[in-house]
């Protein structure tokens, strides 16, 4: 997205935000923006027009009876109350109950309207005492109307729309329509905001994964763009999607200015653009405006619990909010210390407000990254992350983030297979468009052996999060799994292409060369990922199980001394020294690593049914009691 600056928007990058919105300001804006005000003035107009016709052509010239002009008076009436309702309803942000009044109001009006008309036409033609009658019939059409809406959506509130979609498998997302949300440009006089305006384009993203009809491409995916100058159609192209959001941000003390523009990507036009000049406290409405204008735009009907989802609040206390923000901005660079600031910032927004259920979702996914990382010990970091899951879930039990953490602990932590997968079954219900929860479900399903499921739901992450190198390196872990390994190979290849310099990928690419007993091969991958990884310890253990593949056996013993040193300041998992002393044709180290690996909890361990490097252990009935304490023998 290109960069915003004075020369080509000098409104927005010089003008201060001082304008502030009234009462009565903010229901003009209302009016202006579901056409009220232009209804009211093309009736009035139109109207007046048409009854000036009405009685100068019909009654004055062809001597029709004065009635016909309260006959055209009652129908252009009962047309514009019709309009106005369906026009301000259908803007509503919630509809409690999924009670759509105008759905309800506008078919009694059009109802009277026939009725007092068709008393009208009874007397014009001489025909007394029906008025009674038809007033009786349009009140029982009526009531039966209400009765028959509200037994129709007592059906499908939004706890049954819920139930609608079988929770025994996670919900399709349709794909007819898409979007992708690019960073907004961060405008800012004050330094140190783009936390803000990641996180505002994070939260919009978040808000429409839940639509099931709208394909919403996944933050890494969006952000790759971050900075760049590009072409919305070139956006399109790469990511497959129909609608561009960019906008800007301009933060000054407790002021904003945002500007929102949603773009087609076919043909450049614009489908909408708004600015908003509010003060910090408005943040949550803008979200909530600019969200349910893309809805809008781009046509969807929200269906069951989807609204309440979209324009969902966790907190009114922007302070608490602009906590989360800076928290999600350093845990998305997945370092130790920006995992160390993103704890604080956490346990800040906590303290502001403890009912604060998206930040305790955040916490337990802070944790997890932690215990996964090894900048942690799992042990000790994923009770931790479950604690933080259940207490968000206890305060909100519809937060797809929740389920996710809690999934993920179950998997994990608790090795329980059953409650992981109803987990993320779960969590894919609430919010179709979570590519982490596909990308989770999908490794429950790997420990299983059910290899096409899991490949299938890591194709829907890399479908959602298509220029994400973390969901295109997982799957062709996952492809590597399953023992299809040209596939494995051709994915891998595929995203080291996209980036030669994403460690991962070389680190999956040597398993894969060490499969094939390719160990030569493999060494200078494993290199290239410790190198990218910044000395990552699980990457070690890897290269010295290829060294000594190779027969180059005193350079393992190096790796290995070097390690065992590492665990004495450090956490360093006991899975990378597995392989390695079993190269080293130390079995029973090997063992002892299994044994050490289960108290610590070493996050590897689920996978430890499917891992190729392990088969060499299976007829081990060392190995067969580690599956049945894991509950994964057959």
């Amino acid at each position: 997205m290109p960069e915003v600056d004075n020369k080509t928007h000098p409104k927005i990058a010089e003008e201060p935000a001082q304008i502030r919105e009234t009462g009565f300001r903010a229901l003009f804006t209302k009016l202006r923006k579901r056409h009220i005000i232009e209804t009211l003035a093309a009736f009035i107009g139109g109207g007046w027009l048409l009854l000036e016709f009405v009685h100068w052509l019909l009654v004055d010239h062809y001597h029709f009876p004065e009635k016909s002009i309260d006959i055209t008076f009652v129908t252009i009436l009962g047309a514009l109350l019709c309009t106005l309702i369906w026009r301000w309803f259908r803007g509503t942000a919630k509809r409690p109950g999924n009670v759509k009044v105008e759905v309800l109001i506008v078919p009694l009006i059009i109802l009277v309207a026939l009725a007092i008309d068709l008393n009208l036409i009874l007397q014009m033609a001489g025909i007394p005492g029906k008025e009674l009658l038809i007033g009786i019939i349009a009140f029982l059409l009526g009531i039966a109307w209400v009765i028959f809406k509200l037994s129709q959506w007592a059906v499908s509130t939004p706890d049954a729309a819920v139930k609608k979609f079988d929770v025994s498998k996670p919900a399709e997302t349709k794909a007819e329509k898409s979007i992708v949300v690019l960073p907004f440009v961060n405008i800012s006089p004050e330094e140190g905001q783009d936390y803000f305006c990641d996180g505002l384009s994070e939260e919009i993203i978040n808000a429409l994964s839940h639509i099931r009809e709208l394909r919403v491409v996944a933050r890494t995916s969006a952000f790759a763009f971050k900075g760049k100058e590009i072409d919305i159609r070139e956006v399109g192209e790469k990511l497959n999607v129909d609608a561009v959001l960019e906008g800007s941000v301009r933060k000054a003390g407790e002021r904003l200015r945002i500007t929102a523009q949603l773009i087609n990507v076919a043909d450049g036009y614009h489908l909408w653009s708004e600015r908003f000049d509010r003060e910090m406290k408005d943040v949550f409405s803008i979200q909530d405006e600019v969200t349910l204008e893309i809805v809008d735009k781009l046509k969807i009907e929200l269906l069951g619990k989807e609204r309440e989802q979209v324009v969902k609040r966790y907190t009114e206390n922007p302070e608490a909010h602009n906590l989360l923000l800076k928290g999600l901005y350093f845990w998305n660079k997945r370092t130790k210390e920006s995992l160390k600031r993103s704890l604080e910032c956490l346990h800040q927004a906590l303290e502001i407000d403890p009912a604060y259920a998206l930040a305790h979702a955040q916490l337990a996914f802070i944790f997890i990254s932690l215990g996964w990382l090894g900048f942690a010990r799992p042990h000790e970091a994923f009770p931790k992350a479950k604690a933080a899951a259940m207490k968000a879930l206890e305060i909100d039990g519809s937060l797809s983030q929740a389920y996710a953490a809690l999934a993920i602990i179950s998997l994990l932590y608790d090795w329980d297979w059953t409650a992981s997968e109803k987990g993320f079954k779960k969590a894919l219900s609430l919010n179709p468009g979570f590519d982490y929860a596909h990308f989770g479900y999908s490794v429950i399903l790997a420990s299983l052996r059910r290899h096409e499921e899991s490949v299938n739901a890591l194709k829907k992450a890399v479908e959602l999060d298509p220029l994400s190198l973390r969901m295109n390196a997982e799957l062709g872990f996952c492809f590597r799994l399953a023992r299809r390994y040209d596939e494995a190979q051709e994915q891998l290849k595929k995203t080291i292409e996209m980036d030669p310099n994403f460690g991962l990928a070389h680190h999956y690419m040597g398993m894969l060369c060490n499969d094939k007993g390719m160990y030569k091969e493999a060494i200078p991958e494993f290199q290239k990922a410790i190198e990218l990884s910044g000395g990552l310890s699980w990457a070690f253990g890897y290269l010295g199980y290829s060294y000594a593949m190779s027969g180059q056996k005193d350079e393992a013993q190096k790796i290995l001394h070097t390690l065992e040193e590492r665990s004495k300041e450090e956490y360093v998992r006991s899975t990378s020294l597995i392989v390695m002393y079993h190269a080293l044709e130390d079995i029973d180290k090997s063992f002892e690593c299994f044994e050490r690996a289960m108290e610590e909890r070493d996050p590897v361990l689920p996978l430890i049914n499917v891992l190729p490097e392990l088969d060499v252990f299976r007829p081990d009935p060392r190995f067969k009691a580690f599956l049945k304490k894991m509950n994964l023998e057959k």
